[in-house]
């Protein structure tokens, strides 16, 4: 997949990768800054490829951060020398960078021009980048072997990467007035998203909640430090819901709907995901949709709260009384009534009459 995060390389960079192709180059290191690909650094060749292999590639690796590597190999294919595409995501980095690294690996390969790539590597400890790692990576190539623990780690990651994308893709413009339905939300089949765990006053508030002393929380994911916390619990009616939902950042709202169903009084739990679309940074964007099912099963589970209804929602507007009505309460079967058959008159019916046949109007002939 292409442009999964919407991360681009500057044109500085572009120009250089053009001018890279032609041979001059051996190493380019390129990252992420402001949400652009970017030349971290360059090295030109010294001796032949395996040689400058160690020399070159092991110092540019950081610890703390991924990065991807561009490695010119000595041998050449239709396109001209074939290079080695190499993805840095170390153990100890904050997942938000390796997903957002692993979303737009594809975009960085396109955008140098996947004939040259003659073989990619990936990495999560300095053993897998060195010049004996790669000769490990090429004789794997030919007998498949068994994840690791990190390597399923990253496969997981992977497919939560993927989720966003598809979620993203799909993401249709909300019309006004109505809100959507979370329906990519089923805590009976999820994925294995992230876990961020709960700020203690997140946690308080679920107990309040738990037993009625508040009627409404909103959380939101702080990407710095990778927690969920809480950004407050103000007594919130129905007709205060729109005010409460953000313009310009994602949150998480669980609000008590109190309500009236054929004459019984309810309180019914009702989660609702904002998300404004592009007004989001991409790193919001992709860790709340991966943090969603996480939370919701700790809420179900550890606070034994019942959601009546999961909805998500673009904006405020919509969020009705009777929208969440509806919603809480869905008519399915109204259109069947409508249009159900009559029933006949009790008792004896008498003898069944014979219709030789109807006009066009249905009268006798």
């Amino acid at each position: 997949m292409s442009h999964q995060t919407g991360i681009h390389a500057t044109p500085e960079l572009r120009d250089f990768l053009a001018k890279a192709r032609g041979g001059a180059i051996r190493i380019i290191k390129i990252v992420i800054r402001n949400e652009q690909l970017v030349l971290g650094a360059y090295r030109e060749p010294s001796q032949s490829w395996d040689r400058d292999y160690d020399n070159f590639l092991m110092p540019l690796l950081d610890a703390q951060e991924p990065c991807y590597m561009l490695y010119r190999l000595d041998s050449q294919n239709a396109h001209g020398y074939e290079w080695l595409f190499i993805s840095w995501s170390p153990d100890h980095c904050p997942v938000r960078l390796k997903m957002v690294y692993a979303a737009t690996r594809a975009t960085l390969k396109k955008e140098f021009g996947g004939g040259h790539v003659k073989d990619e590597l990936f990495g999560t400890v300095q053993e897998d980048m060195c010049y004996q790692g790669y000769l490990r990576h090429v004789a794997s190539c030919s007998s498949p072997a068994p994840l690791t623990a990190a390597e399923q780690e990253l496969h997981r990651i992977k497919l939560t990467e993927d989720k966003v994308v598809r979620d993203e893709r799909r993401r249709l413009p909300t019309p006004i007035g109505r809100p959507k339905m979370m329906t990519e939300i089923c805590v009976g089949n999820k994925l294995q998203g992230l876990a961020f765990p709960l700020q203690e006053e997140a946690k308080r508030a679920l107990v309040q909640l738990k037993h009625k002393l508040i009627n409404y929380i909103q959380l939101k994911v702080d990407v710095v430090k990778e927690t969920i916390e809480l950004v407050h619990t103000n007594p919130t009616e129905t007709r205060d819901l729109p005010s409460r939902i953000p313009t310009n950042a994602p949150r998480y709202h669980l609000f008590l709907y109190k309500h009236s169903h054929q004459g019984e009084h309810l309180e019914s739990l009702v989660f609702i995901y904002s998300m404004p679309g592009h007004n989001c940074s991409i790193k919001e964007r992709m860790l709340y949709s991966s943090c969603l099912n996480r939370l919701l099963d700790e809420v179900e589970r550890d606070y034994h709260l019942e959601i009546a209804k999961k909805i998500e929602i673009d904006s405020g507007e919509g969020l009705t009384e009777e929208y969440l009505y509806e919603e809480v309460h869905p008519q399915a079967n109204s259109v069947k009534q409508t249009f159900a058959k009559p029933r006949g008159p009790p008792g004896k019916r008498g003898n069944k009459r014979l219709i030789k046949g109807g006009g066009e109007n249905g009268e006798e002939s």
